[in-house]
């Protein structure tokens, strides 16, 4: 698949001014990918899920939760206008249901109210909930995300043509100790590699030719490529391990809106809408897959 929404300026002005102002050109240019990235044509609008028939708080308008930004999951520089990973998902979403991602009203809550929502004018909440929390009251959707170890190397050097896990043989690996990436490498590659303390001494690591390739989390990689000494690229992302952290939707169990955006949600992973999201905020642009198969 080839994905045609570049989007690295715009990964790289999150990582780096994620806590700090930003101009409002700089916005507007984030939320113009969202909004192309989600698309226009509505995927549930039959039925039930007919716009006139959503059971949204006010009509034809989405009211979602969230708390705790994080780049590039999301970040709220802009209170009426955040970008991130989470905020496209979200437009992708209301654009399937019939709705203008104009229309989506962002509120943000005390983290524990993620899982927990009390407040009567909320559909939703995004922002990293796991699939395994349970909460009384609260349902969770299909997933909508599943984290991946992503491989950098230097553009030169012979670890950026890796395709599988044999290429990886005889390498030197580095990883953040402790990390869901150090658990990947030991448990599902099944290879040897050097654990760092830090993310900065991965990096330094990385930099002084310790390694000849390091290993993160997905949503790790735009901001390690953009705070790196050197030029890295993303030479591939592994496939999810079985016990990899996954996140969904929370919506009041007594909202049958779950099975409209649950719809939703199936038509973009069918689609390739989803990926090409995921593709695009968090490995710029670059979709390849290194087997792990011998």
């Amino acid at each position: 698949m080839r994905f045609t929404v570049p989007v690295i300026a715009a990964m790289s002005a999150l990582c780096l001014s994620a806590c700090g102002a930003a101009s409002s050109s700089s916005i507007n240019a984030d939320l113009q990918v969202a909004k192309a990235t989600a698309g226009s044509s509505p995927l549930a609008t039959a039925g039930d899920c007919a716009p006139a028939q959503l059971t949204t708080r006010e009509a034809g308008r989405l009211n979602v939760a969230y708390s705790h930004p994080v780049a590039p999951f999301f970040v709220d520089r802009s209170p009426s206008a955040p970008v991130g990973f989470d905020v496209a998902v979200v437009n992708a979403i209301a654009s399937g249901l019939g709705i203008d991602s104009d229309q989506v009203r962002w509120n943000k809550v005390a983290i524990k109210q993620l899982t927990a929502p009390t407040r009567q004018d909320l559909d939703f909440s995004v922002g990293r909930i796991d699939v395994n929390s349970t909460t009384e009251g609260v349902a969770l959707t299909s997933p909508y995300f599943k984290e991946l170890q992503v491989l950098l190397a230097r553009p030169d050097s012979s670890m950026a043509k890796v395709r599988s896990k044999s290429d990886l043989i005889g390498t030197k690996l580095g990883v953040v100790k402790g990390s869901s990436s150090d658990g990947y490498v030991k448990n599902t590659l099944a290879l040897p590699s050097t654990a760092y303390a830090s993310s900065n001494d991965l990096k330094a690591a990385m930099r002084d030719h310790h390694v000849n390739g390091i290993i993160v989390p997905i949503g790790d990689v735009a901001k390690t490529m953009a705070t790196f000494t050197g030029a890295l690229v993303v030479v591939g992302q592994f496939p999810a391990s079985k016990g990899a952290a996954t996140f969904a939707l929370a919506i009041p169990t007594a909202n049958p809106l779950i099975t409209c955006v649950n719809t939703v949600l199936a038509e973009l992973q069918e689609s390739g809408q989803l990926a090409n999201l995921q593709a695009n905020w968090f490995t710029s642009g670059v979709n390849r897959t290194i087997s792990v198969k011998e």
